[in-house]
């Protein structure tokens, strides 16, 4: 049907019916016309998806009428039929009435012994259907929109990072959503369809004030809603930053390690420290000064967040003004939140101490920051700030019902509060606000990035590598407002609730972040490991600069061995491959499937991706038959070949090993070990090894199994360990306790340092608690005879370069990982890792021959000379941190 005739026929369904029945009593097909849809497609697209409200039946119990969608031909069709509620009992219809001058619905209800009158009238909107509903008084206690219609025989289509699905309807070959206006609300509540009026401490409810949202369309992308807030003002500060959320205990060890990574070449990054308060993590709030003397005391967290300012990052420290806990100093019970009954709000449990913390008062958050945030931003010199809980927090689930403070149970009153929190934070610390992900799609543009975890909605958290790629609301509707990192903390993304623990997970983790849009992000057992730390921001920090600030314009996902739309996507439920093109120019493909992907010349295998752009080559892709990362622009350069070996040395201090174990004279033995180190350990604590001998079969969680120990301090002391040097420790005579019975035990060693009991990553087959299995003992004969079985030699990763081979990229050869860049009309060259010197070979098309190469940190000469071969010229590796030749 002609558009004009279907606006005609609308505006004339409501006419007629508010001409014929403008009096007393019910009309069954009374309507209020849906506002016409701005047009973004063709005519018909446009009035398809207008709606209109059909008033409910004179009689009718707890309805308030019927959205109904007008058909070209045929039978209108039914969408939903909201349902409301009172606190005095069921709402009867007694009548209704049309006024045509104000296009507004009245309905009045018998609530008790009192009338409530409730109107709808349409707003005009660019994305669908709204009306608004009011009440005239209170009563009302709660609205909800229902379920779609049995006709419409919808299927609810999961999105990432939203708190809902959206619905594809296949009678109408359309896709349908619905939501509440949250900005406008005065409901206590509101989860999906349903909001929930919640009565006052002194028994008053608010008068009920909705907007309600309906999208019908073709396309996918025009029902999802937008947030609604302005940008975040440091997208383009922000984007590429690394992330580094950091809750290592010890402040002196934070600095230590941000000043290897500086001298590896990782700066201009986000450092959020977390564990720092007085009283420790989640204890004493809202009191957080001063830093903690358990962790090195305030001039230690001065001397970290210098460290970090001082390489170009922003620096920001975990507070938290939501939960108010009963042990704070200055406990004032005023300050917190109350129910409808007039009790104390619970808010979070903390499960170390077994302390029950209390819902802040809305307004008391900012009034507590001022107390603890200016003095923090003075002391330490913070250029950022955390705020935790509050954009991870449902968006009704703080707030007050205290009758005595102003917009009580509103939960407009409570996200009013975090935006004014997140406004004296970023204003106090001169910086960007960082929170912890979640819900934080309601919130975004209010603060400037999360961690982006997921399961808010139908999305479930910790979905792993298996997460669907279905990035268009991300990309669409939360990316031009701030920049997320990651894909949330590690231990809410795997499956098993642990930290990244294959290289499989590692590179799904990254493809992910990188599909959606996100900043590179390293958090525990990641940070601080140079192999990890060295591959994100030099591998995807170049891509993320350039999305970072652009917008993403349109998305294909592959389906059956074509690009489609992201609507044919969202009918057939396939989203393992997508690409997003962005404004600027740049392209960035993701492949989830098990099938190697072929785009413009890279071979991507499962959880690889690649990124093209005028000024950008980036990719995780096939060399060959191995996995290899590799990111070039006009002025850097990045190759990691995947050597086996050196990812999983990593940041690694050394690798322990026994080189000899003999029968002694009676139920003894002696045993030799040995200690490659791959970085010095300083010169400030020296370590003791422990040694364990262990019953495998007696180890838990709480019980590590231990039958004996041969705990020693090592014959050369680990502060004087040098890399790449092996040191001989032994031989040792170790005695049998007499009550051991014949067996096979496994032999787990370890550093410590014996004032902190802190243990040293190693490199090795670690049981999980720094202890690593280097061997087994086999007792036989009383202790008569003794045997030692060599440990099963480590199994080849297939995403890894077992045999470490030579590979090939488009600008240089190596085994390696390397980093170039361009400072000060000088190409600098950073190794990984400087242990070992394994091969590079530059392409003089990218890098001319240099007459000389100088080496900053080298143990040997700091004057380096090339030698050609072919198109390539080698750089002889020797140990230095650094190689510099000018840029010609």
């Amino acid at each position: 049907m002609h558009v004009g005739v279907m606006r005609t026929r609308t505006f004339l369904l409501a006419v007629i019916c508010a001409a014929l029945y403008n009096g007393l009593g019910g009309c069954g097909t009374k309507s209020i016309a849906g506002a016409p849809v701005a047009a973004t497609g063709s005519s018909s697209t446009t009035i398809r998806t207008s709606s209109y409200w059909v008033a409910p039946a004179v009689g009718s119990t707890n309805q308030l009428g019927t959205v109904v969608l007008p058909a070209n031909s045929g039978k209108d069709q039914e969408l939903l039929r909201p349902v409301i509620t009172s606190n005095s009992g069921p709402l009867k219809c007694v009548n209704t009435r049309w006024n045509a001058e104000s296009t507004q619905l009245t309905i009045t209800y018998s609530m008790g012994a009192t009338l409530l009158h409730v109107t709808v009238q349409p707003v005009a909107s660019a994305t669908g259907f709204q009306v608004q509903l009011d009440a005239d008084q209170p009563g009302v206690t709660s609205v909800n929109m229902g379920n779609w219609d049995n006709s419409l025989d919808t299927i609810p289509i999961p999105v990432p990072y939203y708190t809902s699905d959206v619905w594809y309807a296949r009678s109408l070959s359309q896709f349908v959503n619905s939501w509440w206006d949250w900005h406008t609300t005065r409901a206590t509540t509101m989860v999906g369809a349903l909001v929930q009026y919640q009565p006052r401490s002194n028994g008053i409810l608010n008068t009920m004030h909705e907007v309600m949202h309906i999208a019908v369309s073709p396309s996918v992308d025009t029902v999802f809603p937008s947030p609604g807030n302005p940008a975040s003002p440091y997208i383009a500060q922000l984007s590429g930053r690394v992330v580094l959320d950091i809750w290592d205990a010890g402040f002196s060890g934070i600095t230590q390690n941000l000043a290897q990574l500086r001298d590896y070449g990782i700066g201009d990054c986000v450092v959020i420290l977390h564990d720092w308060q007085h009283f420790g993590y989640d204890n004493g709030l809202p009191q957080h000064l001063s830093a903690n003397s358990e962790l090195g005391g305030g001039s230690a967290l001065k001397a970290a967040i210098a460290e970090a300012n001082g390489n170009g990052c922003y620096a920001g420290v975990h507070e938290n003004y939501i939960d108010y806990y009963p042990d704070y100093p200055l406990f004032n019970s005023l300050a917190i939140a109350l129910t409808s009954a007039g009790k104390w709000m619970r808010s979070w449990l903390n499960p170390t101490t077994g302390i029950q913390s209390f819902s802040t008062k809305p307004s008391w958050m900012v009034t507590n920051a001022a107390t603890q945030s200016p003095e923090i931003h003075k002391r330490y010199g913070t250029t950022a700030d955390y705020q935790d809980v509050l954009s991870a927090a449902p968006i009704s689930s703080h707030g007050d019902m205290d009758a005595a403070s102003s917009g009580a149970s509103m939960l407009t009153t409570w996200t009013s509060a975090i935006k004014s929190l997140w406004s004296f934070e970023r204003a106090t610390h001169n910086g960007p606000v960082f929170g912890e992900g979640l819900n934080h799609w309601w919130f975004s543009g209010l603060l400037d990035g999360v961690e982006a975890q997921l399961g808010a909605g139908d999305v479930a958290s910790n979905s792993d590598s298996n997460l669907s790629l279905f990035v268009d609301f991300d990309l669409f509707q939360l990316h031009p407002l701030q920049v997320n990192h990651g894909m949330g903390y590690y231990e809410r993304w795997t499956s098993a609730g642990t930290p990244l623990q294959t290289t499989s997970q590692m590179d799904a983790y990254r493809m992910q972040e990188i599909a959606f849009g996100h900043a590179p992000f390293l958090s525990d057992g990641t940070w601080s490991d140079i192999w990890h730390a060295f591959l994100e921001s030099n591998l995807v920090t170049p891509v993320a600069s350039e999305y970072g600030t652009a917008l993403a314009s349109t998305i294909r996902y592959g389906v059956g061995g074509h690009w489609v739309t992201s609507s044919s996507a969202a009918i057939s439920g396939v989203f393992n491959q997508v690409v997003a093109n962005y404004s600027n120019g740049l392209s960035v493909i993701a492949n989830a499937s098990k099938s190697t992907l072929n785009w413009n010349g890279i071979s991507i295998p499962q959880y690889g991706w690649a990124a093209r752009g005028t000024d950008l080559i980036a990719y995780t892709g096939l060399c060959g038959a191995t996995i290899c990362d590799y990111a070039e622009t006009s002025t850097s350069v990045f190759a990691n070949a995947r050597n086996q070996q050196d990812a999983q040395i990593g940041s690694n201090y050394a690798a322990p090993s026994i080189t000899n174990l003999k029968q002694g004279n009676g139920k003894s033995f002696t045993i030799t070990y040995a200690w490659k180190a791959f970085r010095s350990l300083g010169a400030s604590t020296d370590y003791t090894a422990f040694v364990h001998f262990v019953d495998d079969s007696k180890v838990t969680a709480t019980d590590p199994g231990i039958i004996f120990q041969d705990d020693h301090a090592p014959a050369v002391p680990a502060s004087e360990w040098s890399p790449d040097q092996v040191i001989t420790d032994g031989p040792y005579n170790v005695k049998i306790p007499s009550a051991i019975p014949d067996g096979t035990y496994s032999i787990r060693v370890g550093l410590y340092d014996r004032s902190s009991g802190i243990r040293l990553p190693l490199y090795g087959n670690n049981d999980g608690t720094e202890r690593y299995i280097v061997g087994y003992i086999a007792i036989s004969n009383g202790g008569s005879r003794i045997a030692f079985i060599p440990p099963p030699l480590p199994s080849a990763d297939p995403r890894l370069n077992a045999a470490g081979t030579l590979v090939t990229f488009p600008a240089v050869k190596t085994d390696g990982m390397i980093s170039i860049k361009e400072q000060g009309g000088r190409w600098v060259l950073r190794p990984f890792p400087r242990f070992r010197n394994f091969t590079v070979l530059l392409n003089t098309s990218k890098f001319p021959e240099p007459a000389s190469i100088d080496a900053t940190g080298a143990a040997t000469s700091s004057t380096l000379y090339p030698s050609s071969q072919g198109s390539f010229w080698a750089l002889e590796l020797n140990g230095s941190s650094s190689y510099s030749w000018p840029v010609n």
